[in-house]
């Protein structure tokens, strides 16, 4: 991507990096390629990471973004192996990870490269992120539950208005994430950024996690909008029991929704963030939403399921490398369990 003549505002002149991750995103491509090319903030490099995509998607960037710095993987490395790819490559002071999914405004960038300036503290930026109706919410931040689930403020909401205020968040959505470099490098385990164990889904929040404990921050802007398909990349959504998908109390995510395979992995890595990063006090505390969560996952697992009993196989295989992250996330932790649990009941959806 050439750089533009024009200047921003006072601001900064500090490089993005944006890193497009795409898996069978084939028909989305064009017009979010299109809304890179036409964003008012000059400093850019980008790199398209193409997992292995079976779609048609390696040829279409090969005759026609030929220009652009591919990186087209022979295997499916998920979001996490792909994000990291980028990261190692990127040059920028600022990463900006996309899906393909995504169509953003053309002052996206600026606005949180404004952000950024203005809030040297934090490391994670969100954006207000809308569908495709450009009427429908589906994040404005990231917080997390008492259940230890990932709540994207605004899900499914009308915008009317509600959220036009910037302010603290506890992470950013993975479909379009806006990070300081500084803070990703500080966060890093070993030569990861992302744990490649999560290959993808529940990542976002993870990191999140991760930089909250070394005293990093999430703002949330919006002013910076995109537009997101959600589950772009991804094959027909499976046919769950419509009575279980109705139930009041599930997330308004809904798990039961999925495919199989996003399924498997949104299970496993629930695990696998628990046991990276609650304190034990903390889960003592939340255990009366954290089973109340559990006995209804594991409901549906039973009723509906029973291919999702081996997750815990999974879980079990991994416990030793999550155990010698947990002490290598400790090691890097800034802040005390009481101030992270402040910030925690500080931040308001």
């Amino acid at each position: 991507m050439q750089q533009k003549s024009q200047h921003p505002s006072s601001h900064t002149k500090q490089l993005v990096s944006i890193i497009l991750i795409n898996w069978n995103g084939k028909r989305f491509l064009p017009e979010c390629l299109r809304s890179i090319r036409e964003q008012s903030y000059p400093y850019l490099e980008l790199f398209v990471i193409d997992n292995a995509s079976d779609d048609g998607s390696a040829e279409l960037l090969h005759t026609h973004y030929r220009h652009e710095r591919l990186l087209l993987n022979h295997k499916n490395l998920g979001y996490c192996g792909g994000a990291n790819l980028g990261i190692r490559k990127a040059h920028g002071e600022y990463i900006l990870l996309l899906n393909p999914d995504i169509i953003l405004e053309a002052n996206f960038v600026e606005q949180l490269v404004r952000s950024a300036a203005c809030n040297p503290h934090c490391g994670m930026f969100s954006g207000k992120l809308l569908r495709f109706d450009r009427q429908t919410l589906d994040s404005t931040g990231q917080f997390l539950r008492p259940d230890i689930s990932p709540l994207e403020r605004g899900y499914g909401e009308k915008d009317q208005g509600q959220y036009e205020r910037s302010g603290p968040v506890f992470s950013v959505c993975g479909a379009v994430a806006f990070y300081r470099r500084a803070m990703l490098e500080e966060i890093r385990l070993a030569d990861q950024y992302f744990d490649e164990h999560y290959f993808a889904f529940y990542e976002d929040l993870d990191i999140g996690w991760r930089a909250q404990l070394c005293g990093w921050q999430a703002v949330y802007e919006p002013t910076a909008v995109a537009y997101h398909y959600r589950g772009g990349g991804l094959n027909s959504q499976s046919k769950a029991a419509p009575w279980f998908e109705r139930l009041p109390l599930l997330p308004k995510v809904s798990f039961s929704s999925k495919p199989l395979f996003i399924q498997r992995h949104v299970l496993v890595n629930r695990y696998l963030t628990i046991l990276k990063n609650v304190s034990w006090r903390d889960l003592l505390v939340g255990l009366p939403a954290i089973l109340r969560y559990e006995m209804l996952m594991w409901a549906y697992v039973l009723l509906i399921r029973p291919a999702l009993f081996s997750t815990l196989i999974d879980v079990m295989r991994l416990l030793p490398a999550m155990l010698r992250t947990r002490k290598q996330i400790a090691r890097k932790t800034r802040i005390v369990p009481s101030e992270f649990r402040r910030r925690l009941h500080s931040l308001s959806t």
